[in-house]
This record gives structure tokens, C-alpha cells and sequence, in this order.
């Protein structure tokens, strides 16, 4: 295998890695903030 090929291969499993332990961590979807709660709280 050549070794671009595997640079490149291991930076992608690294980086999708990243993204779901961070995604396991923080949620899924952010948590609507104080001032979006109010306004569709007084409309």
C-alpha cells in the first residue's frame, strides 16, 4: 500500500472518530438557547 494512501486513510478514521466521540459527548442537536425559548414562549 502506498504510503499517501495510508496517510490519508488513517487521517480520515482519525477524523471520523473525532466527530463521534464528540458527537456522543455534546448531542446530536445543540439545545435551543434562553432567547428562542422566550420568544416562542411569548408569540
Amino acid at each position: 500500500m502506498p504510503i499517501w494512501l495510508e496517510t490519508t486513510s488513517l487521517m480520515l478514521a482519525a477524523y471520523g472518530l473525532g466527530l463521534a466521540i464528540g458527537w456522543v459527548i455534546w448531542g446530536r442537536a445543540p439545545d435551543p438557547s434562553p432567547t428562542e425559548q422566550s420568544q416562542e414562549e411569548t408569540s
